[in-house]
Parts: C-alpha cells; sequence; structure tokens
C-alpha cells in the first residue's frame, strides 16, 4: 500500500502541531508571549469577566490581580481551576467549551494579572473599622468568629470580592445580592405575616430567619402564600454615607483575607 507524498506531508504536519501543543501545555505560564496572552485575554473577557471583571479587578468572583491566589498556588492548580472549576463553589468549569490551549493561554493571562501594580483602594481601613462598628454591622455579620451570622460571613471578603462589588453592596444591597441569602415573605392562615432568609425548605416546610435572628418553622399547609424575592434583602442601604466614610469601609473590607 502506498502513501501518497501530499498525505505524508499532512500527517508530518500534524504531529508536529501536536508536539507544539502538548509542549505548550508543560511550559510555565510565565513562559507565554505576548501572542498568546492575546489569546488568554480574549477568552477571559468573553468567560470570566463577568464574575472577576475587567482585567481582572474583581467583582463578584475575586480580584486575580494578586499574586497570591488562594486556591491556585501552582500553575498546574490554576489551570485545573480554569478547566474543571471549584467544587461547592460559583466557580464554573470550561471543559467543555474551551480547548486545552485555551484553556492554558486563559490561565496564562491570569497569572500574568498578579504582576501588575496592586490595583490602589481608596480609603482608611482603620477608620473603615471604626464607620463598621459604628453602624452596627456586626449585629448581621461575623468577622474572625464576633458578630452575629444573620448576613455573609466578612473574614475573608477581601479575598472572595472585588472592590466595586463591596461598593456596590453597601450602597445597593439589593443589587449585589449573595447566593444562598434568598429572601422570602409568607404570609400565614392565622397570624402575622414573616418575612426573612429562607434557612431551608421542602415539599412541605419551610425554615425562615427573620431580621431579628428568630427562626420560624412554618407549614406550608398553613400558608396563604409563600412569596420568593429574588432581588430582597435584609440588609439596609448605607448610601447616605459620605464619600470619606464609604470609601473607609470599602478599604477595610478589601483588606479583610484572612480565612480564620
Amino acid at each position: 500500500m502506498k502513501t501518497s507524498r501530499s498525505g505524508g506531508v499532512c500527517l508530518g504536519t500534524l504531529l508536529v502541531l501536536v508536539v507544539q501543543l502538548l509542549s505548550a501545555q508543560s511550559r510555565p505560564l510565565s513562559s507565554a508571549d505576548a501572542t498568546e496572552l492575546a489569546a488568554g485575554k480574549r477568552t477571559f473577557d468573553a468567560q470570566c469577566g463577568w464574575c472577576h471583571g475587567t482585567d481582572g479587578t474583581g467583582g463578584s468572583g475575586p480580584s486575580l490581580q494578586r499574586s497570591d491566589l488562594r486556591n491556585a498556588s501552582t500553575d498546574t492548580d490554576l489551570t485545573a481551576i480554569v478547566k474543571n472549576g471549584i467544587a461547592g463553589t460559583e466557580m464554573p468549569g470550561f471543559q467543555w467549551s474551551l480547548t486545552d490551549a485555551m484553556v492554558w493561554r486563559t490561565a496564562a493571562y491570569v497569572r500574568s494579572l498578579g504582576r501588575r501594580p496592586a490595583q490602589q483602594v481608596r480609603g482608611d481601613p482603620t477608620r473603615g473599622a471604626a464607620t463598621y462598628e459604628a453602624k452596627g454591622c456586626q449585629t448581621c455579620h461575623v468577622i474572625a468568629g464576633r458578630g452575629t451570622a444573620l448576613g455573609p460571613e466578612l473574614t475573608a471578603i477581601g479575598a472572595l470580592r472585588g472592590p466595586a462589588y463591596l461598593r456596590e453592596s453597601i450602597v445597593k444591597p439589593e443589587a449585589a445580592h449573595p447566593p444562598g441569602y434568598l429572601i422570602v415573605r409568607a404570609l400565614p392562615r392565622a397570624g402575622a405575616e414573616v418575612r426573612g432568609i429562607r434557612v431551608d425548605e421542602d415539599v412541605f416546610w419551610v425554615h425562615v430567619r427573620d431580621a431579628a435572628g428568630t427562626l420560624h418553622v412554618l407549614e406550608k399547609k398553613h400558608l396563604q402564600r409563600l412569596e420568593r424575592e429574588l432581588t430582597g434583602t435584609l440588609m439596609p442601604s448605607y448610601a447616605s454615607l459620605s464619600a470619606a466614610e464609604l470609601d473607609n469601609l470599602v478599604a477595610y473590607l478589601v483588606s479583610l483575607r484572612s480565612a480564620r
């Protein structure tokens, strides 16, 4: 059986491309050239910027403009996260939509963000901590074991959310609705209306924690109506803060990065 010259050339070219691809993916992410980083940025903008912000500055997902990414200390870890996501979090995997080459280039671009100068946040964290205390934020949030866990824990919020997201959460909390804090309004056939965070729900029961922290266990057959407020929140707006107070409070929250 004869092999045509053109067929041999095509096969040879294909093998070379495969070898180059495998070689590229085994390289350190820091070795990516300008063309590869540009390709990674295009993928990042299309797939990742929605959560991590333009240029990785942070949004509903953490800022990536840091050299110490919590879950991606190695190139292998970072590439695996881009491909497979992080189980138990909002970070999805892209194994079905990105090729291995695209994953590598995207990871290389993310790694390059950590080599940029750190994003500057206006405000004084120490004064922000004083504002946090003065406004009674600890009555709903926990930091390092101190406070009440009615709302999300803030111990490491600076590593989980970007400055823009945190600012919006303070000024317009209904716009930055955290997952796991769905607000429901229950109207019993007898008794007062109950509004609060849905703690648990099945076919027959719903558990609701109100703004005072009281847990209500309600049987659905005794309810006239159960409404889900998809953009509802128990957190009040602090839009009345001065510009300086707001800057300080955001700076304080951004500084909270410890897991304990």
